[in-house]
């Protein structure tokens, strides 16, 4: 493993460590009546790199028992949950990518693509009258780029009849090998390409989201999410970008059994 992978494992044990203060006893009891949520999205992505802008579409779920969890593109498993600490084990889908065939550069269409990739996580969440503060640590488990991301960042939550808003905010700190198999270009695909050769760095992504979703009946719902990230110096910097800014608009429908 890479030396960035001890790192990781500081960061895992730091996520969990609320577990040792806690007692079992104080858990949420198991919630029988959970109800299950399946559905679709359509994403349009604006991406900041040298490529046109696309969407896609994607099946995404919402499950919460106490014990197991989906959300959207994440599911897993509480170590913990109470009224005021969660942690959370799991694994999610990373749908950072880049295709050349989408480049707007000819040369650029001859470079590797970047794949998408799944993600081992665990985090930390803790509830105050002033919403939630999270910490959350992943590493890739498909060995796509074997890099690993920390985020902090803060939720909250306001409802209103049948429409509910979550915003988010916060800073996700991306590891060298995550940035260089998304943002560098080798030295083999400078000479085969002639686009400058480039290593990135690791560096941090500030960012700011929001869902809302409208309850149509007790079965169906629809909703809406707006994330956009602003592009770290390391990325900002590389040949593979023309912009400072991702942003990604979804829409979907979602069906309650």
């Amino acid at each position: 493993m890479r030396p960035q992978s001890a790192n990781f494992k500081s960061i895992m044990t730091l996520a969990l460590l609320p577990l040792a203060s806690v007692s079992p006893d104080s858990q949420l009891p198991i919630d029988k009546d959970a109800r299950l949520t399946l559905g679709v999205s359509a994403t349009y992505n604006a991406t900041a790199y040298q490529a046109d802008n696309n969407i896609s579409f994607f099946p995404v779920g919402s499950y919460d028992n106490n014990r197991l969890y989906i959300e959207g593109a994440e599911a897993g498993f509480y170590p913990y949950k109470d009224s005021n600490d969660q942690v959370r084990i799991g694994l999610s889908y990373d749908g950072r990518e880049f295709n050349p065939k989408d480049a707007n550069v000819a040369a650029m269409k001859d470079l590797d693509k970047r794949d998408w990739s799944v993600l081992a996580h665990a985090s930390y969440m803790h509830i105050t009258p002033y919403g939630g503060f999270k910490i959350k640590a992943t590493t890739d488990v498909l060995s796509r780029h074997d890099g690993q991301t920390v985020s902090l960042s803060h939720l909250s939550k306001f409802t209103k009849d049948k429409l509910t808003v979550y915003p988010e905010f916060g800073a996700v700190w991306q590891s060298k090998d995550y940035n260089q198999y998304y943002f560098g270009v080798s030295a083999d695909e400078s000479g085969r390409t002639g686009v400058d050769r480039y290593d990135a760095e690791s560096g941090v992504m500030p960012f700011v989201a929001a869902t809302a979703t409208y309850k149509i009946n007790d079965r169906i719902s629809v909703f809406g999410n707006q994330r956009v990230e602003w592009l770290s110096s390391t990325q900002k910097d590389s040949p593979l970008t023309d912009g400072s800014v991702d942003s990604k608009t979804r829409v979907g429908v979602n069906y309650t059994f």
